[in-house]
């Protein structure tokens, strides 16, 4: 009887042991899958997240037509930059950039010499630019703009400090997919003092 109980006892903790490594087989199988299907779900939801993001992207985006508008303010406030701003050092730069952006009946009128003529001690610096639009309803090939700015000439050799309040309206025509100014009128001319 006691080989009995022994085999009996050995065959029960034998089908407990089975039982219990079957139990942690299936249990590791279900964590497994469960796991996926929590990664397949947190996936999708991150999917499902970044479309909305990009949507919302799109939308603060500016428009074509807001887009244009911005290329031809920078294009104004670049030909301020470069035409009103004079002064010998940089001035080959300037009139690089000059020539890109500017008309080339213009731009014979504020770059007349090959060398800067106004010698070392002249400058004149834009600042403080205010830009005006017209409408601009998109798809336009020309507009006008007008900039306000306060001009501030030094001419070191006959003592002259003088800053000026000048306003200007700008005329730009689409050229090649970008702005180019070709006429300028001034409106009005100042000086502060």
């Amino acid at each position: 009887m006691k080989n009995k109980a022994a085999l009996l006892f050995g065959a029960l903790a034998v089908v407990v042991a089975g039982v219990t490594i079957f139990n942690i087989y299936l249990n590791h199988n279900i964590s497994n899958t469960t796991a996926s299907k929590q990664i397949q779900v947190t996936n999708e939801s991150l999917q499902e997240e970044n479309k909305e993001l990009k949507k919302q992207l799109s939308e603060v985006r500016p428009s074509a037509q807001e887009q244009q508008k911005r290329d031809y303010l920078d294009t104004v406030h670049q030909f301020i930059d470069v035409s009103y701003h004079r002064e010998k050092d940089g001035f080959e730069e300037r009139k690089k950039i000059a020539k890109t952006i500017i008309d080339k009946e213009l731009y014979e009128q504020f770059y007349p010499s090959e060398k800067f003529v106004y010698g070392e001690s002249y400058t004149s610096t834009p600042n403080d630019i205010q830009l005006y639009v017209q409408q601009y309803d998109g798809g336009q090939e020309e507009v006008e703009v007008i900039a306000e700015f306060t001009n501030h000439l030094v001419i070191k050799d006959e003592n002259v400090d003088d800053p000026t309040h000048d306003i200007i309206k700008v005329s730009l025509r689409k050229e090649e997919n970008k702005w180019v100014v070709y006429s300028i009128e001034e409106l009005k001319t100042e000086m502060m003092k």
